[in-house]
């Protein structure tokens, strides 16, 4: 896994978090999937990612 593909991931895991916001802002998703989202998208970014940039080295 590259350092591009890893920064890629990144990115999308921001962009997956604006849009949860977005569609809350909107009432399209309720205040639960929205806290799911938000939950999933820290647990991913402070133990997943850091597991990934490893194997990168």
């Amino acid at each position: 896994m590259k350092a591009s593909t890893l920064k890629l991931i990144g990115y999308i895991v921001l962009l997956l978090v604006i849009l949860n916001l977005i569609l809350f802002a909107f009432v399209v998703t309720n205040w639960i999937v929205f806290w799911i989202v938000i939950a999933i998208a820290f647990i991913f970014v402070k133990w997943g990612l850091p597991k990934l940039k490893e194997k990168v080295k």
